[in-house]
């Protein structure tokens, strides 16, 4: 009798095995093709990822119209590491001078930039609305480039009308109001630019001059604030007595010496040197939705006709990877609009936009325009009696 349980239960297993064979091969082939698919697009990015690379190897160089100073150089030379075998050839310039510089080259026949890397005003208004750009996403290779989500509202930020020509690398939150004399001034009473048309304030604030080209950034930020205003500057310089200048150094002394209160529109750096050296000035910060995102010289563009097309792609697809991006906000100190890499480092944190905050994104076209804020401004110091 027991044998004959023993049988009946190796039947039934026997039966339930050859039905669970059955559902796992039914499975396993409704499954297959998504299988197989996925493998075929991982396959299809590297084989065109190896054959893009092997071919910048063999035409061996890309050239970069880059910014001055050592830490952009530093930065975009990095590439060299990952990539011996492609030399970098790095010009660096002001925007204007690279602009003009190349321009002066296509008009005689020659293409020798691949990438030009800098501010969004020349790139926009002069290389983009010249047609020498080439769109960006169509070269990007890396499923990382191709993914947006790590980067800051988990989208890639252009400054251009078409958005796909000039990419925004770095955003820096700007919501520093200046410098203020730590002896004189309790920082909490000046939370907002508002807080600055107090009359206590009145005749005790200094600014560098708003109509100096080196400082109209900050001044169409906030003109076109939708939380200050042209309302604002008006108030501001006609109200509150303040003095200009445009000698950043005798600015900072007045402040530090206790002459002025408060400097408007002080350099960051400039400020932080002076705390260094044990002055008694420090920065004012104000609130996140008066303040902007600037891009400074953390764009990017393709040049089209370039001559090495391979290369191009490849530095281009490295400069926008984690690893590339990482690089650039070191060595640079600029906050990286990639937000899946280290912000320690940096050594603003203020710099670093914060989750759902909506800054002025002072690099786009719309915010160029500045003879409406300068007509306000040159009303207002007239009234004031400060022309």
């Amino acid at each position: 009798m027991q044998r004959g349980i023993l049988a009946r239960t190796r039947c039934v297993k026997s039966r339930l095995g050859s039905k669970l064979f059955l559902l796992l091969c039914l499975c396993g082939a409704l499954l297959e093709p998504q299988v197989l698919r996925a493998a075929d697009g991982a396959a299809a990015w590297q084989q065109e990822w190896q054959k893009t690379v092997a071919s910048a190897e063999k035409e061996g160089q890309v050239t970069v119209y880059g910014p001055p100073g050592r830490q952009y150089q530093e930065a975009i030379s990095s590439f060299q590491e990952s990539y011996p075998k492609i030399k970098l050839n790095y010009v660096p310039g002001s925007g204007t001078n690279n602009a003009q510089r190349l321009l002066t080259e296509r008009r005689a026949g020659k293409y020798v930039p691949d990438v030009f890397v800098g501010g969004s005003g020349t790139m926009v208004l002069v290389l983009f609305k010249g047609g020498v750009f080439e769109p960006i996403p169509p070269h990007l290779i890396l499923p990382e480039n191709k993914d947006a989500s790590p980067w800051f509202e988990k989208k890639h930020h252009y400054a251009d009308s078409e958005n796909q020509y000039v990419l925004m690398m770095q955003g820096s939150a700007q919501t520093d109001i200046g410098a203020y004399n730590s002896n004189l001034v309790n920082p909490a009473e000046v939370k907002s630019f508002w807080d600055l048309l107090q009359p206590k304030w009145k005749g005790k604030m200094a600014a560098f001059d708003p109509r100096d080209r080196g400082h109209i950034q900050r001044m169409r930020a906030l003109y076109y604030s939708p939380a200050l205003g042209g309302e604002f500057l008006r108030r501001l310089f006609e109200e509150m007595d303040i003095t200009l200048g445009r000698d950043q150094r005798q600015l900072l002394d007045w402040v530090a010496g206790g002459k002025f209160h408060i400097y408007l529109f002080a350099t960051s750096s400039d400020v932080e040197d002076a705390g260094k050296k044990g002055l008694p000035v420090a920065r004012l910060y104000g609130l996140p939705r008066e303040g902007y995102m600037s891009g400074q010289f953390g764009h990017i563009a393709l040049m089209n006709k370039m001559p090495h097309p391979n290369s191009a792609k490849v530095f281009l697809n490295w400069m926008l990877s984690r690893e590339g991006q990482i690089q650039w906000q070191k060595k640079t100190n600029n906050n990286s609009l990639r937000m899946d890499i280290p912000k320690e480092m940096l050594t603003d944190q203020h710099e670093i936009p914060k989750a759902g905050e909506k800054y002025l994104n002072a690099s786009l076209p719309q915010y160029e325009d500045v003879k409406p804020l300068l007509k306000i401004v040159e009303e207002a110091l007239a009234k004031g009696g400060k022309r």
